[in-house]
């Protein structure tokens, strides 16, 4: 019998590297879409849990809370005071906002700039125990929140603003708070269309209402196709 030549070997090698080289991406980018699902199913079962709970004690739904300024500071204070922090496991309360967000903007799921977060005076943040970087917003729509309207607005950030890419869809998510519960924005009642808000190339809402499809289908295959559609094709082509 004959060995390999070291020729072989280095060939040998070579090809394994190339390999390896080809799949490593995709194994990687696919460990941190789990990972973003499984961090996303934790807070959204975290917001509802403090909310039912908020209720109870109060003996009130959201709509009869003081949340009276609207679009304010003071209303997203009150909020996270009064009815959400005895239910979270805090890290920091951001009272100086640069230890959990910097003055870039955050971006839509197609590339393009949105806002920036940080010391904007309506909203509150917040980072918990595990690094999720909450962002508390008091909707325009309050007053009339005890029917169909949103009371308030939650944008989550699951790995916190400073790991980034702090992009809609990817590591960003909003989630709208009813008089009753919280649900991820972009739910197929809400918004029938999923084209619109959750895709990179088509819509106007770009990523907004990806949290929506990643609770329901616990995947992020919106990262990977434009044709998905509610109910129907929900997972991109291998």
């Amino acid at each position: 019998m004959y060995g390999f030549t070291l020729a072989e070997v280095l060939i040998t090698l070579g090809i394994i590297g190339i390999a390896a080289s080809m799949t490593m991406p995709s194994l990687i980018q696919n460990h941190k879409e789990k990972e973003t699902v499984a961090k996303l199913k934790k807070i959204n079962s975290v917001l509802s849990q403090a909310l039912i709970s908020a209720i109870d004690e109060s003996g009130t739904t959201v709509d009869q809370w003081n949340l009276e300024g609207g679009d304010s500071k003071n209303g997203s204070q009150y909020l996270v005071d009064n009815y959400f922090k005895p239910y979270f496991k805090i890290a920091d309360n951001c009272l100086n906002i640069k230890t959990c967000i910097g003055s870039n903007k955050y971006i839509y799921l197609n590339g393009t700039p949105h806002i920036s977060y940080d010391g904007q005076g309506n909203y509150k943040h917040l980072v918990l125990a595990d690094g999720t970087l909450l962002i508390f917003h008091i909707s325009s729509e309050f007053k009339n929140c005890s029917q169909k309207g949103n009371c308030a607005e939650i944008f989550v950030d699951t790995n916190g603003y400073y790991s980034g890419p702090n992009q809609f869809g990817k590591d960003f998510f909003v989630f709208s708070m009813k008089k009753d519960k919280i649900i991820p924005y972009g739910t197929k009642q809400d918004v029938p269309n999923f084209s619109l808000n959750c895709n990179k190339t088509k819509g106007s809402g770009y990523g907004l209402g990806c949290g929506a499809w990643v609770l329901a289908y616990e995947n992020m295959d919106y990262l990977h196709c434009d044709d998905l559609e509610w109910g129907k094709k929900i997972k991109c082509n291998k």
